[in-house]
């Protein structure tokens, strides 16, 4: 079997989804309702060295669970929002067309070590990954053409999902230095659209997927063309339609993804490959990190994100690499999260 590589999984995610969706690192938009004052304990708005004085206390002196989940303040007039597995549901085009013939099934996942990992993360602009381990810290922002709200974070037509963690453990660092310390904050990028309905722009990729889908597959009538189009290519319209249906429906609900299945959550510790790098995308005293973009949860007994194996292994066919990498992660760092596994 051949192994696949970003330029392949990017001709293979338009050939799969006919131009309907761009799933790679691009999100919609998230909460903006401001922060309640009492969600937070740390001032990102205060000076760096003093920022990094009151992180750094706090992870070292065995702070309780809430306040590891509130490290960081939100800055005011930032835009944004917070992941929980209990009142979002993970979902993507697979579950609904599982009919489709799944062309990732032909390649292999690159092995997850630090030198294969770093080859095939976006951006990154340092000579290496580092292993860390980390937990969740506060909300993420949320940044639209390179705006969290109404402050330039980067460049414009961005969109992207950061967010902060603390760095509990460096795991793995090549034999290499490492730059970051225990109890430093990271803003990691991650790779999905949020669909929270009070935001006008957070459906727009939605609209433009199914304005695609129409333009491939209907007649000038506004039917499927079932005289161009085979009976699987009809299943997959269909398959697209009600996915698309479903997350307009949703009120807020969904969380879209292709093949990034673990998202952050707030108390929560996992496993990241950072960019090794503390100057990149550096405001307002964050660090926006280019981490290789899936994270790992090295909590559980087995690789499970939703509530059914059914929609596990929806989520999962996209998100193929998931699971191979994390029984060889498991296996190799698996002892660095044995006192966080919950009953």
């Amino acid at each position: 079997m051949k192994r696949i590589t970003k330029a392949t999984v990017l001709i293979l995610s338009a050939l799969m989804l006919f131009g309907c969706t761009d799933n790679n690192a691009q999100s919609g938009a998230g909460d903006t309702t401001p922060p309640a004052e009492n969600s937070v304990t740390d001032s990102k708005n205060e000076s760096k060295t003093e920022s990094s004085a009151t992180e750094n206390s706090s992870a070292t002196d065995n702070t309780s669970k809430e306040s590891e989940e509130n490290l960081v303040k939100n800055i005011e007039g930032y835009q944004t929002f917070s992941y929980d597995k209990d009142k979002y549901e993970i979902t993507n085009e697979y579950i609904y067309s599982n009919t489709y013939r799944n062309l990732y099934s032909m390649y292999l996942p690159v092995e997850p070590n630090l030198d294969d990992l770093y080859k095939e993360t976006i951006d990154v602009k340092s000579s290496e990954l580092v292993a860390l381990k980390c937990r969740v810290a506060g909300d993420s922002y949320v940044i639209i053409d390179g705006k969290c709200g109404e402050t330039l974070i980067m460049k414009p037509f961005l969109s992207l999902i950061y967010t902060p963690v603390v760095i509990e453990e460096v795991v793995d660092s090549n034999n290499g230095k490492c730059l970051y310390n225990k109890g430093d904050i990271l803003y990691i990028r991650e790779s999905y659209r949020i669909t929270e309905q009070y935001n006008d722009r957070s459906l727009n990729f939605v609209q433009k997927a199914e304005e695609n889908l129409k333009a491939q597959f209907e007649n000038k009538s506004g039917e499927f063309d079932s005289s161009h189009y085979s009976e699987i290519e009809k299943k997959y319209y269909d398959g697209q339609m009600e996915y698309y249906n479903t997350l307009r429906s949703g009120n807020g609900r969904y969380i879209q993804t292709t093949w990034n299945p673990v998202f952050l959550q707030k108390g929560q510790s996992y496993l990241i490959f950072a960019d090794n790098d503390t100057t990149a995308n550096e405001v307002d005293g964050n660090i926006y990190n280019s981490a290789y973009p899936i994270v790992f949860d090295l909590e559980q007994s087995k690789p499970s994100v939703l509530k059914s194996e059914r929609k596990d292994d929806g989520v999962f066919t996209a998100s193929y690499a998931y699971r191979y990498q994390w029984k060889i992660l498991k296996e190799k760092y698996g002892e660095h999260f044995k006192s966080d596994i919950k009953n």
